[in-house]
């Protein structure tokens, strides 16, 4: 049985060994993981990205993910499948990596607005793609979703510092502290 680090390491490589490339945008690498493999739904695709982010088996810098290991010098077994419980047993790996950050999906944020709004979601999600793509992606959608509540006037004291800690994970404190 493949080892959890390496169960996760195995499960990293295989979107940049599929795309024969040595970074990928997150969104390329969490589709590969959940439609061409089918081997997640999008959203646990996406923990596993943040997963190998936490525990250093990717990086990222201006929306490109780049493995931290050598992708070539992995060696797949040819029938390989992650565990159904892959999540689960990173999870419950006894201290072995670090547990998920505390997160906030942008679906959170989304209706959060939504709510405080009365803006219909699929307006928003509108808005929120064009400015997207305005800033060439290089803003965490959580981000843009922030700026569009800011637009129609909602209150995001509530969820900032959630957002903030998710996207940036930080410490608020080190942001607004006395420290500067």
């Amino acid at each position: 049985m493949v080892q959890r680090m390496e169960e996760l390491r195995l499960v990293v490589s295989i979107p940049f060994k599929k795309n024969n490339a040595i970074f990928l945008s997150e969104k390329d690498f969490e589709f590969t993981l959940a439609f061409d493999l089918k081997w997640f739904s999008p959203k646990i695709a996406s923990k596993v990205k943040y997963r190998a982010l936490e525990v250093g088996l990717l990086s990222l810098n201006k929306g490109a993910l780049t493995p931290a290991f050598d992708v070539e010098g992995i060696r797949l077994p040819n029938t390989f499948k992650p565990s159904e419980n892959f999540l689960e047993s990173q999870d419950n790996s006894g201290g072995n990596l670090a547990p998920i950050k505390e997160d906030i999906s942008f679906e959170q944020v989304l209706e959060f607005i939504a709510k405080n709004t009365g803006v219909n979601r699929q307006k928003l999600v509108s808005e929120m793609n064009s400015m997207q793509e305005r800033l060439s992606y290089l803003v965490d959608i959580r981000i843009v979703a922030l700026f569009m509540a800011r637009k129609f006037e909602c209150d995001i004291e509530a969820i900032f510092e959630k957002v903030s800690r998710s996207v940036l994970n930080i410490s608020f404190e080190l942001i607004s502290g006395d420290v500067l």
